[in-house]
């Protein structure tokens, strides 16, 4: 006679039994590498429950749901029906104010417009026109460290590379470039939601201001042609006219930059990756996608619409889904050997610009700048390695970063 089967777990035990306690700021290996710390989260549950409320995003929820398998996190990325964005970054939130970053935090059919207004700055073409403009920065920046032996990265081209590019097409002033990386770096990575809320005012402070100034005095910029473009037939409304350029200045300031300081490690810590690029700069643009395969840098979120079984996972109408693109670069289901870099690799499909509706917008000039990036160093520089001085340091808060990477060359 067999074994009865055991009883079915209830609601309240089946999300106790998929709790973990996961943080990445608690994990040493993430100061190493955070890619290699998030892939640990793959040894199950693929779905899980991780108490805290950290963030005002989490806020009332007791914590949220994470996803860890790239062809989950596809899944929730295609089904805006069952997975809103709503508020789901929730910068506004840390200010007491509940406006959208736009068209991120838009669900269909709404999305759809908006995302209509910001395409023509970020087609193909448009990446292409402005490939001469990139190389002549790059080939600047790296022609001013010529007499020098090593150099702090991210502040000698990890950030100003991308970053200008981004503010000249808004047409922000150079000289505050720092003072603007300093709000997206505690917008993104601060301490405490008192600093991130601190950030975010100063952001939406500036952007009023610059909005009236484009108002007064319109040019041929992203925010000028926000101001004159309708939805419907009317003009775009303040909040979501706030909520495009707060979501351009964010994302402008720091995700490129962060792929980039990443991409830059691994070829200072594998100089045979270097040496194939110098020996066949015609692998350049498929290494530019294998890096981008590996290095997913951004955390985003969803809010469930509906009660739903996920995967074995008891989510309810509200809770909070978190997405970690960065497991989804190293996840072995989908990638082979997914820690190593192999330009040669076939199928380097990734979520790294995520997939869907929220499909970044910027993917196509972000792939261009890091093929850029690598041509001109591989063209001008001698083999890269890691400075004797110095200290590389990571960040795995919301938008996995390098802070600092001393590269030391000849």
């Amino acid at each position: 006679m067999s074994a009865a089967p055991p009883p079915a777990l209830d609601e309240a035990d089946l999300r106790a039994s998929l709790a973990r306690h996961w943080s990445m700021n608690d994990d040493p290996d993430a100061a190493i590498c955070p890619f290699h710390a998030g892939a640990k989260l793959h040894d199950g549950p693929d779905v899980f429950f991780k108490a805290g409320e950290a963030h005002v995003r989490a806020s009332g929820l007791g914590g949220n749901w994470v996803v860890t398998r790239y062809a989950l996190q596809e899944e929730v990325l295609l089904d805006p029906a069952r997975f809103s964005s709503h508020l789901s970054i929730g910068f506004s939130r840390l200010i007491g104010e509940d406006w959208p970053l736009v068209p991120l935090e838009l669900d269909p059919p709404e999305h759809a417009l908006y995302r209509k207004l910001i395409a023509p700055w970020f087609t193909p073409a448009k990446a292409r026109a402005l490939q001469g403009e990139i190389s002549a920065l790059a080939v600047n920046l790296i022609e001013g460290l010529h007499g020098a032996d090593e150099c702090e990265f991210m502040e000698a081209f990890g950030r100003p590379y991308p970053v200008t590019v981004f503010m000249r097409m808004m047409d922000l002033p150079q000289s505050e470039r720092p003072t603007f990386q300093g709000w997206a770096d505690d917008l993104l990575r601060g301490a405490t939601m008192d600093l991130r809320g601190k950030a975010a005012g100063a952001i939406k402070h500036y952007l009023l201001g610059l909005i009236a100034q484009r108002r007064a005095r319109p040019g041929d910029d992203m925010v000028s042609s926000f101001i004159a473009a309708e939805i419907d037939g009317a003009a775009v409304p303040p909040d979501r006219l706030l909520g495009l350029c707060f979501m351009l200045f964010v994302g402008g300031l720091d995700t490129v930059a962060s792929s980039l300081g990443f991409i830059f490690r691994e070829l200072a810590l594998r100089p045979g990756l270097q040496a194939q690029l110098r020996a066949d700069p015609g692998l350049i643009p498929a290494a530019a996608d294998e890096f981008i395969r590996a290095f997913g840098v951004v955390t985003t979120f969803r809010y469930a619409t509906c009660d739903m079984d996920f995967h074995g996972a008891p989510i309810r109408k509200g809770d909070l889904v978190e997405l970690p693109l960065g497991l989804s670069s190293r996840d072995d289901r989908a990638h082979g050997a997914p820690h190593d870099i192999d330009f040669n690799r076939r199928g380097k499909r990734s979520l790294t610009f995520s997939t869907g509706p929220h499909t970044c917008a910027g993917l196509h000039l972000a792939r261009a700048e890091i093929r850029i990036a690598l041509e001109e160093w591989m063209r001008r520089m001698p083999c890269l390695r890691p400075a004797p001085h110095g200290k590389i340091k990571t960040a795995s808060e919301s938008v996995w970063a390098i802070e600092t990477l001393p590269l030391a060359w000849g």
